[in-house]
């Protein structure tokens, strides 16, 4: 790194820099390697400031996700159904969402799809058979619209293809979010929603395979669209404390659908579907609701056919 940068960082700014990992480039000439992508600068049009930036998945990056893909596909050789197959969804989907910021991500996309073509013809030939774009849950169908690619499936679960995947474009940062003054605090404090990942990576990787593909989509969703918390309280979930609930019950609606599930912590499940007047007061006392939570827990009650508290 340049002297006179690596100084002033320090000297001015108190930052310390790591020869391994700092370095200043012409990005002209060659290409820059950040947190498993790639940047390089290239010329648009014929103006003097016509450049654009190109990223990449790095080599680095590109060789990681051959090697979990291939890991995927060899469990389900190993034991072919459902439950494996969602896993080696749950690898796919996770690089391509990871990687869409990538401005060439399709083209990565498809030499890995390309490398991997044979190792998931050759190791799933006898175990897949042929499936069609319907046979996806309605939230696959939605992520994958327009994409015209040869389609398998194991069992009743379709994989998803490996290429499939447009880049997005990141939102813009905005000047006003900052830490110096109140309206830029108050704007970091109500774009932190964050999700707890130790819980969500759970919950992906734990396939329930008596219930249907919709089901374990959908519980994913309705998981990641509410943040992580608790419908009625707003509890931040942990691993052994969500639970996944029917509106409208199971045994009556079959209905598995995104709208009829909602994420509630374990007691307030209990809650929503006991029937002993002791228990309830002992729970509602324990859980310390208000009287909106009140409100929304004989919402979900009378839902499911059991009286108002």
């Amino acid at each position: 790194m340049n002297y006179a940068i690596k100084d002033f960082l320090r000297a001015r700014l108190h930052l310390e820099t790591s020869e391994e990992k700092s370095k200043v480039i012409n990005l002209k000439k060659n290409s820059s390697e950040f947190l498993g992508f790639t940047f390089k600068v290239v010329r648009k049009g014929k103006t003097r400031f016509g450049y654009v930036v190109h990223s990449n998945m790095s080599r680095k990056a590109k060789a990681n996700a051959s090697t979990k893909i291939k890991e995927a596909i060899k469990n389900i050789q190993k034991n072919p159904c459902t439950k494996t197959v969602w896993n080696f969804n749950t690898v796919v989907m996770g690089i391509q969402n990871y990687y869409s910021a990538a401005t060439q991500i399709t083209t990565n996309l498809n030499e890995l799809n390309s490398y991997l073509r044979k190792t998931l013809y050759n190791r799933l030939k006898i175990f897949r058979t042929d499936a069609n774009f319907h046979e996806m849950t309605k939230t696959l169908q939605k992520r994958y619209k327009g994409y015209k690619s040869k389609l398998y499936k194991i069992q009743s679960m379709v994989f998803v293809p490996i290429y499939a995947q447009k880049h997005k474009t990141n939102l813009c940062f905005s000047q006003e979010t900052c830490n110096y003054t109140t309206e830029g605090r108050d704007k970091i404090h109500k774009s932190l929603k964050a999700i707890n990942k130790t819980v969500l990576s759970s919950i992906m990787k734990n396939y329930i395979p008596n219930r249907s593909i919709e089901y374990n989509d959908n519980r994913i969703s309705k998981f990641i669209a509410q943040y992580g918390k608790c419908a009625i309280t707003g509890v931040e979930l942990g691993i052994n404390d969500w639970h996944c609930h029917h509106k409208n019950p199971y045994r009556l609606s079959k209905d598995d659908t995104f709208s009829n599930l909602v994420i509630l912590h374990e007691a307030v499940h209990r809650l929503v579907h006991l029937k002993d007047n002791e228990k309830i007061k002992m729970l509602i006392n324990l859980l310390k609701l208000t009287k909106k939570q009140k409100e929304k827990i004989n919402e979900l009650r009378l839902q499911c056919q059991n009286e108002a508290i």
